[in-house]
């Protein structure tokens, strides 16, 4: 009686992105400089396949090629330096973030500006957190939809803001939009925003996170309940500022 003989599956080929991830990888756990050769060691990739791959890198910024050889670029060291000043501003607002929630009972936010989007890096509301779906650490949404986005671009000339909402297709809003920011720099950056000009119908407010070359974030609280929005800017502004004397120790502010 035969057995019948079952071939073993070949592995699936690596993607491109893998094939590029290992060379990427292969700067980390190796040397800051490269050669060629250097690679396709590290990487097990054939020369030419290397060199194509090392080649786009390097037309895209992840890689830079010098003399000696090959260099993590510009967007790598950009993405990290972000991830730092991100991760420090977290670790800072931290305390004040609780400290906010509990005071109010409201979902408390720290949020940054990356282009048109506000990149959400910390949420804290216990058990309520979740009474507010579009935001979450992570998250990124337009900035002009949330009150610690428009926080942001208050932060910025009007001509810079129409750059960054023509990125997200949001430019039939701009009229509007300016009218509001035009607002909140007349109140020192706060922007309020009650739960009827909500369609989710909830009433939030938030402040800018100053640095000595202006806005490194927004922080602000939200909720579904009645908020006395006139009443909490003053202690969210406060908030903010306790976080800037914590990033900027001995900076007066503005």
């Amino acid at each position: 009686m035969s057995v019948l003989q079952i071939e073993p599956t070949p592995a699936p080929r690596p993607g491109v992105a893998e094939r590029l991830t290992w060379i990427l990888d292969s700067f980390v756990d190796g040397p800051e400089v490269m050669f060629l050769e250097d690679i396709t060691e590290a990487t097990g990739l054939p020369r030419s396949t290397a060199f194509r791959l090392v080649t786009q890198l390097v037309d895209l910024g992840w890689l830079e090629h010098a003399v000696c050889g090959y260099r993590l670029g510009p967007r790598v060291l950009a993405l990290s330096a972000q991830a730092q000043t991100h991760a420090t501003l977290r670790a800072a607002a931290s305390d004040t973030l609780n400290d906010l929630h509990e005071a109010t009972g409201a979902v408390a936010h720290l949020g940054v500006l990356e282009g048109g989007r506000v990149h959400y890096l910390d949420k804290i509301g216990g058990p309520l957190r979740n009474s507010i779906p579009v935001t979450g650490v992570g998250k990124r949404i337009a900035a002009d939809r949330g009150v610690s986005g428009r926080v942001l671009l208050a932060g910025l000339p009007p001509e810079q803001v129409d750059v960054l909402l023509a990125q997200e297709n949001r430019t039939q809003r701009l009229p509007s939009l300016h009218q509001q920011l035009d607002a909140a720099r007349r109140r020192h950056g706060i922007v309020q925003s009650p739960a009827e000009n909500c369609p989710m119908h909830i009433n939030a407010v938030a402040a800018p996170i100053l640095s000595p070359a202006g806005a490194i974030g927004a922080i602000g609280v939200a909720s579904r309940r009645h908020l006395r929005l006139d009443a909490l800017a003053p202690q969210v502004a406060r908030a903010a500022r306790q976080i800037s004397l914590a990033m900027f120790p001995g900076w007066t502010g503005r």
